[in-house]
């Protein structure tokens, strides 16, 4: 394995801040709610520069590593949150959606561009895990198709239902796209459809 940090790399852990950011807002709701749930563990609030965070004598196995520690402490604020207590779903799938919008994706000119962008953003695996695909439809929307869920099972271990992990990242992907022109559908488990 190569000992030097290249452009994916950075990709990487930029995608792994992003959800722990997710993660963050999801701690400081229950905090704002008076939830009375430890979220502390769940928190980072300081990532330092990546030549500091990765091992360079094994890049790969230690983004790999951070990658399972940000699908973990997700499911985990979750669950702490909402497992016995589905009822604060909706302040949960809200509270992703602003996370979104504070990232927004804007200037975006084409489906195909929408598609780039977004996948800068989401935390889908490691490139190695080819867990998607991208097709470009004959009417010139774009589709990303999940060829394994690379999620679900975080959320399962955590006594939860893996489809909850989709309900929020599509909250999520609203978010990002909120006043575009973007059109997002699909189940966002096997299809995420970009139109404009």
């Amino acid at each position: 394995m190569s000992a030097f940090l290249g452009p994916i790399h950075s990709l990487m852990y930029n995608r792994i801040i992003t959800m722990q950011q997710v993660i963050n807002a999801l701690a400081d709701l229950s905090k704002a709610e008076g939830w009375n749930v430890d979220v502390n563990d769940f928190v980072i609030e300081n990532f330092p520069p990546i030549e500091e965070a990765v091992d360079l004598s094994n890049i790969h196995a230690s983004l790999f590593g951070m990658v399972d520690g940000a699908e973990k402490r997700f499911a985990g604020v979750v669950a702490a949150i909402a497992k016995d207590k589905l009822e604060r779903l909706e302040k949960i799938e809200a509270t992703v959606k602003a996370v979104g919008e504070s990232m927004r994706i804007e200037g975006v000119n084409s489906p195909e561009d929408a598609c780039f962008k977004l996948q800068e953003v989401l935390l889908d695996g490691m490139p190695c895990d080819r867990a998607s695909m991208v097709n470009l439809n004959s009417d010139g929307k774009v589709e990303i198709i999940r060829a394994i869920d690379l999620h679900s099972s975080y959320f399962k271990e955590a006594g939860l239902d893996g489809d909850l992990y989709y309900q929020l990242l599509k909250a999520f992907i609203t978010g990002l796209f909120s006043e575009s022109t973007v059109k997002i559908s699909g189940d966002v488990m096997h299809t995420i459809l970009i139109d404009m």
